[in-house]
This record gives C-alpha cells, structure tokens and sequence, in this order.
C-alpha cells in the first residue's frame, strides 16, 4: 500500500508502550523526536539508536530507521543551505490555502474532476488543480487503488479529447505521496511535495526538470533547508511576473487547520552555503521577516576572508551579473522595437526594425548561452567550496551595486484575500485502447488469444493437442496465449505462444511440458502455411543478417488512444506488440524492412502529439 511509512510522533509513542517498551524508553523517544525537530540531527540520532538497540520489536525498529535516516538527511541537507530573504507571511485555512496565493493572474485554481480520480476515497480536503490558457498537458495528483497518491497527466489529443490519465515515471511517484503538482511557465520543471523522497519532514518540496534526451521527467532534487524543514511544506510557486516565490508549510502554527504563505524575493541561483550553528539553522528555518536594519546587515555583511579562491569567485561572480544586466538591456530593446514596428506604417523603416529585432534576438541566444556556461562554472566552484568544510562565501557579499540602481519600488501588500474556484474546463477524456498482450506466460488461469490467424512471416508456435470437440478452459492450465484453429478434417487444433525464432520457442516448450504437456512439440508456420522445423530453421538462418525497424512507444503507459490506433492502421499494415516493463505499456509497431518507413511512420504520430517516439533497429533473433 502506497502510503508515507513515516510513522506519526503520537502513534510511535503509543506504539513504542503497546509493544512493551518502558515507560522510560518513551520518554527517551520524545527527548529523540524533540531534538530532530530542533535540528539537533547528531545528537538525535545518537539516541535514536540507543532506543534501537533497546528494542526487539521490529516494526518499531523499521520507524527508529526512518527517523535516523531523517536526521542523516538534515546532516547533508545543512551542508548545502540557502537563504532566502522573506518580505512578507500570511496564515490561511489549511483545506484551501492555494486560493489565497497571489500573483497568477494568468492561471486559476480548478478543482480535479472525479473523473480524473476513479480510485478517489475518502479526504477532507480539495484536490485543486492549477491550470493555464492553451494547456496541451495538465498534472496534478490523485489517488491510486491503495489510496496513496500520485502525480499523474493528461494530455490534449485534439480539441476537447484528451488522453486518459497516466502516472508520471517512477522517478517522480515514490513510496510515499505526492501532492500538489505545479508546473513552471516555460513547462521545463515541475514543482511538487512528497513524502517518499529523500527528505527531513512529513513533506518536502521537490523540482524535476524535463530531460529533452529522454523525453521524461528526471530525478526530483530536494529544494533543501530552508524551504524543506522537519515540518511539513506542502508547496512551492512562483508568482508569474517573476518577482516572488511562494512557500506553503505548516511550520510555526500550532493549529494544524491552517498553514502559513510565505513570500521571498524571487532568486533564480539562489547561494547555498553550509549552515552549521544551532542558532543560525533554527533561525533560519523560522523565516522571520528581518527589520530594515536587519535585511541592511544581511545585504552588506562580509562573513568570510579574502583568498585567491574567493578572489576568482568574485570575479566569475561579475561576470555572471554582467550577463545578466546585458540579458535586460537587450530584452528592454527588443521590447521597445516591437512595440514601435506595431506603430510604423512605412515599409522600410519595418524591414530596418524587423532586422534589429532579429540581431537583438540572435543576440540574446548567445548572451543566455554563455550565462548558462557561467552559471555552471559557478555552481562547480561553490560545490569546491562545500567539499572542503569552507562556510560558502554569499553571492550578494561580493558586490554592491546600490548606488547603480534605481531606488527600489515600495513594497507590495501581501494580505489575506481569498480567491475563487474556476470551473475546470468541459473536456473527453479518451478512453485507452487496451491491446491484447500475445508475450508467453504460464499464470494462474489460461487466456484464449483474440486473434487466432497466422502472420504472413515465419513463426513458431507449441502445439498442445488436437481434439474433437472444444475443451474447457481449465484444461490449459494457464498457458497464455492460446491459439484455436480447426484443421481441414472438422478437428480442433490448440497451440500456445507466437515466436519469431527457435530459441525462444525451444525455451517455451520447457515451461509447457512442466505444466502438464509431456507431448507438446514445436511447429512452424511461414506465411500462414505449415512447414517443417528443419526448414523453418534454414529460414531463419537466412534471415538473420537481415536487419529491419520499429517504431518504439513509451508515452502511453494506461493503454494507446484511439486517434494515434487509427492512424496506425490507416497507414500500415504492420503489427502492433504490447510489453508491460514495470506495471507501464510498451507499444511497437513494425517490423518495417527500412528506417524511411519507420520514419514516416514516426512523423505521423508526431502529427496527433503522440509522445515517447524512438527507432530501434532489430533482426529477426531479437523478434
């Protein structure tokens, strides 16, 4: 069952008395907890252990486990710390704290559909779902069979049909829940809490980013201390102009009906550096907001000693600013001339500006191409930092560009105000066409093929027995797939698996005889017709040096929509094959005799926003 194994404190006590721990051992597991949750990771697990070997009792041992391997987290998440200046807070009512976010203008909050969550049970609170005009892809998360909960999506085949629902990788959905999915404008990262990941709290605040070699979402990272803490933070957004971040956790409330909105400045490389004082990290992870005087001191203080190290730091961090400055003035340009080119009326003068705009566009390509580089560099050499011990010297520490700058706006109001539910939007969700899965197996209770013909190729099949009337299914003895065929005399002739080479076949016929067929064989078929094995195996041999294609498709995992069907079979005659790989549906169409085919065939499925496409070249021994 897909549920956080993270055992609460109060049930852990009771638990810990109810399996014969001592009164004392109890109390040894609060003084345990309250240091965790202190950040006292060190001295926490030392007694946490001390419990360990106390007990006997192994389900309590499996939760004094987890804890420790909480408090080993919150060592190596310190280690790598940043801190980001809060400028404002709000409480709001836990059920739904995401209408008071601010700052999404161009998205609404939509509560999901049951129709999205067939396996929904029993919660107090809603299941929002954050939506934006023109979305070809929605996330958001829902219950799985065990009640657990999962990040899953849909995507937009055409119109107002969209593809049945669909679990993220198993990278992303772990053993534990995942909640409140939001993804980034540009769609490259994908924000979420989750209970099952490494971490420190109940929930912790996670960011995949989409990997374009893949065409999936990769490994989450951990956003780290301070927006993950012992408690738990639920969620993480970014306001649409680009301003603010919000963080949502129930960190400094008592009442566990409301959580707190936390607003920060918007850092886009925020500086990390390694906390290691008591004071400092519980100061931190309070998210006060500072006192002028205070943010002054945080902005101009110096905590670190000038070295040849920190010296080519500073420069590399000159660097990275400037490119961020020479980014602004050319957007500022580029906006300013598009907004004049709508105002002219003289053609050459907009062929002048159409020019400009696109330097100034070719420009700003290669200025983000070199600050990506530098931002990498950076990011290396602050990592040389942290794997020397070293305190992290703070970005802001190196430079002060005040007297530079315009003076800053006053700063906007941050109150309670409660937005509105939108109507989620009227659309079909697609039914997934379930393919029949022709792979050999032997399970509990046989299953009849559906399509009992012949391929027009060679192939190879274990026949059982030939009888004179149909018997009951129990006589397969879970044999799947089992193919009927009636013979010219009226005879009814039944065979199990379709194999494409000998070898499989041979290894097929062993598992058959071991269910209960002593007098199986392997027979042949070339091109619908019976043949021998010996020339069946000629023919194969001929065949071998033979490479051909198929087209290989992962993005449907629940079963493949019908749109993308018929434009299979519309435009080839090929066969579609089914493997399940990890509980998630692998479609292959072919084999095609070239790549152009297969390409073709990839283009056209691009066509209907088909997904996961990729062409594997094959030979008749990998069929």
């Amino acid at each position: 069952m897909k549920k956080s194994i993270l055992l609460p404190l109060f049930f852990v006590m009771a638990y810990s008395l109810a399996a014969g721990q001592t009164q004392g051992g109890a109390v040894k597991f609060e003084r345990a907890e309250s240091l965790r949750r202190e950040y006292r990771f060190v001295d926490a697990i030392k007694l946490f252990k001390e419990i360990r070997e106390e007990s006997t009792d192994s389900v309590y041992i499996r939760s004094l486990d987890l804890l420790i391997a909480k408090s080993e987290n919150g060592i190596q998440m310190l280690q790598y710390a940043s801190r980001p200046l809060v400028t404002a807070k709000i409480t709001a009512p836990r059920k739904d704290f995401f209408l008071y976010i601010p700052g999404l203008e161009k998205s609404y909050w939509a509560n999901l559909p049951d129709s999205l969550n067939s396996n929904i049970q029993k919660h107090t609170s809603p299941n929002p779902v954050l939506l934006r005009r023109n979305d070809r892809t929605i996330y958001f998360s829902a219950q799985d069979q065990d009640g657990g909960w999962d990040i899953y999506r849909i995507q937009q085949v055409d119109g107002t049909n969209w593809s049945a629902p669909e679990p993220l990788n198993s990278y992303v959905n772990s053993s534990g829940d995942e909640l409140y999915p939001v993804l980034s404008p540009n769609g490259k990262q994908l924000y979420f809490a989750s209970s099952g990941h490494f971490g420190i709290g109940g929930y912790d605040i996670y960011v995949s980013n989409w990997d374009d070699k893949t065409n999936d979402w990769g490994l989450p990272q951990n956003l780290g201390f301070p927006y993950s803490s012992v408690d738990d933070d639920l969620m993480l957004i970014h306001s649409e102009d680009g301003e603010f971040t919000y963080l949502v956790t129930d960190r400094n409330t008592n009442n566990k009906d409301s959580v707190v909105i936390y607003r920060f400045e918007y850092e886009n490389t925020p500086v990390r550096r390694a906390i290691t004082e008591i004071s400092e990290i519980i100061k931190t992870a309070s998210l006060a907001i500072p006192s002028k005087e205070a943010k002054d001191s945080i902005e101009t203080e110096l905590d670190f000693v000038t070295t040849p190290e920190t010296e080519a730091y500073t420069q590399m961090i000159a660097q990275v600013r400037q490119l961020q400055r020479d980014i602004d003035s050319v957007n500022r340009s580029i906006a300013n001339n598009r907004s004049l080119y709508n105002s002219l009326t003289n053609e050459d003068d907009r062929v002048l500006l159409e020019k400009r705009i696109f330097e100034g566009e070719l420009a700003l390509i290669n200025t983000q191409s070199r600050l990506r580089v530098a931002n990498e560099m950076l990011q290396v050499r602050e990592m040389e930092f942290l794997s020397k011990g070293a305190i992290m010297p703070r970005r802001d520490d190196f430079f002060s560009d005040k007297q530079n700058e315009p003076e800053a706006p006053a700063e906007k109001p941050f109150t309670p105000v409660r937005g509105e539910f939108a109507q989620f939007p009227q659309i079909t969700i697609m039914e997934p066409i379930k393919l029949f899965d022709y792979a050999f197996s032997v399970g509990s209770e046989a299953v009849m093929a559906e399509d009992n013909s012949i391929p027009d190729r060679l192939v190879y099949r274990v026949q059982l027995f030939v009888v004179n009337n149909k018997p009951d299914l129990k006589a397969f003895k879970g044999l799947r797939p089992v193919f009927e065929n009636r013979t010219p005399t009226g005879k009814w002739l039944y065979t199990a698996g379709q194999f494409f080479n000998y070898a499989a076949a041979a290894e097929a016929l062993v598992k058959v005889k071991r269910a209960g067929f002593p007098t199986a064989i392997i027979v042949a078929y070339n091109d619908g017709k019976s043949i021998t094995i010996r020339n069946a195996r000629l023919l194969e041999e001929k065949n071998e040096a033979r490479s051909s294609f198929q087209v290989k498709i992962e993005g449907y995992p629940a079963g493949m929509p019908q749109p993308v069907l018929d434009i299979i079979r519309e435009n080839t005659e090929r066969d579609i094959a089914k493997k399940v790989l990890d509980g998630r549906e692998i479609f292959f169409i072919g084999p095609f005799t070239n790549r152009q085919q297969a390409e073709q065939m990839v283009t056209l499925l691009s066509g209907v926003g088909a997904e996961g496409l990729t062409i594997e070249e094959i030979s008749s021994t990998q069929e």
